[in-house]
């Protein structure tokens, strides 16, 4: 039986790697974790995907056995690329690089939440940076593989170029396109769903 080992992630990693498995169709493993958040969050997961879960203790963790329910067609459902067409009416507005006001926790949330977008089963039509949100479209950014996938499975990623040339990053780009403040208000009474980070 395969084992995937998820002590020390950080959060969303061990469920990520449990969703990878269940999704490539492996009927039973096991994942080891160390901390109770990954192991309620593993199990919430779970029930989801309508597969079972038993916990064991297991040297300062747990060793969680994961199995497919037979015919569970939850279970089996096939990760298909968003399409570039795709009717998703929500766009993201990013001024920031972290989310709320302590900056070391922020930015663990912010990186969560951008690198578990590209495994969201529904994924925003377009995303808009600005202010410091430019620093995670260029260089040096922890999060530009996962907006180079969600950019290869349709998201638009758009970076405002006042705020790229206020930071002096405009050649340091890697990801997206450079928008302007018109673009951005057409985008933002364009009656789509504004979440804003």
């Amino acid at each position: 039986m395969r084992i995937i080992d998820a002590r020390g992630l950080a959060c969303p990693e061990p469920v990520l790697l449990t969703k990878k498995a269940v999704d490539a169709g492996e009927k039973e493993f096991t994942v080891l974790v160390d901390d109770e958040i990954p192991k309620e969050n593993i199990k919430k997961f779970c029930g989801g995907y309508n597969c079972s879960m038993d916990e064991t203790p297991d040297a300062g963790g747990w060793k969680l056995t994961i199995r497919q329910k037979e015919g569970c067609a939850e279970c089996e459902i096939p990760q298909e690329p968003i399409k570039k067409e795709s009717n998703s009416r929500v766009t993201f507005l990013i001024t920031c690089n972290k989310i709320g006001i302590n900056d070391e926790l922020g930015k663990i949330l912010i990186e969560g939440l951008i690198n578990t977008l590209p495994s969201a089963t529904n994924k925003p039509r377009l995303m808009i940076f600005l202010n410091e949100g430019v620093h995670l479209t260029t260089e040096g950014s922890p999060v530009l593989q996962s907006l180079t996938k969600l950019a290869d499975l349709g998201v638009e990623i758009r970076s405002c170029g006042t705020c790229l040339d206020y930071y002096g990053l405009k050649e340091k780009l890697q990801v997206g396109i450079i928008t302007n403040m018109y673009d951005t208000v057409e985008a933002m009474i364009s009656g789509d769903v504004i979440i804003k980070i």
